[in-house]
């Protein structure tokens, strides 16, 4: 059972924070939390633990860089308000998940110079580019080039022309930030 309890701090106690014999105090957004202190580890960590605090320890790097940086920090800022999450927690995040290519529209693409292949890519923060890559049935690339980002979707123009009846692909690689990328590739026949 959950227990839940209110506390008023005298006004000489107006913060809390660490750990009081076994209990422990910490801050969070919907205010002060209190758990019990955690048993000392005996095991070592698994190579997946190593791996994990690896990656964390990498975040926790990357989004002190990024909240020093007088550029970047007041976006961040902006956009965790608007999420209601602590700025540091939106910076790890940004590090720690990939963008996601969620699809590749090729309803207005028919293998024309200037046709549109559009993509809906997304990520915690922001994705700076997305590149389509056109390769034919056996993998050679016909072409390649960055989308453009308009009214919320990427676009990318069509630079040569493609025969009627040729089995190609089209990927779509998204980039964030850190420089994480995630993609989606669909088999097209024109």
């Amino acid at each position: 059972m959950l227990a839940v309890a209110k506390v008023d701090l005298n006004p000489s106690l107006t913060r809390i924070r660490g750990r009081i014999e076994n209990l422990v105090y910490r801050r969070t957004l919907r205010g002060l939390a209190l758990s019990g202190r955690p048993a000392p580890r005996t095991t070592p960590p698994s190579a997946a633990e190593v791996d994990v605090r690896q990656r964390f320890s990498a975040a926790a790097a990357y989004a002190k860089a990024l909240l020093n940086d007088p550029v970047q920090r007041p976006r961040y800022v902006a956009a965790a308000k608007t999420k209601l999450l602590p700025v540091f927690a939106l910076a790890m995040s940004d590090f720690l998940k990939p963008p996601v290519v969620q699809g590749i529209d090729i309803g207005g693409y028919r293998g024309v110079i200037g046709d549109v292949i559009k993509v809906s890519a997304f990520h915690v923060f922001e994705v700076l580019g997305v590149k389509v890559t056109i390769r034919d049935a056996a993998g050679v690339l016909l072409e390649q080039g960055a989308a453009v980002l308009t009214e919320g979707q990427w676009r990318y123009t069509a630079t040569i022309a493609i025969a009627v009846g040729v089995a190609f692909t089209a990927e779509a690689v998204a980039t964030d930030r850190p420089g994480h990328t995630g993609s989606l590739t669909v088999p097209l026949t024109e």
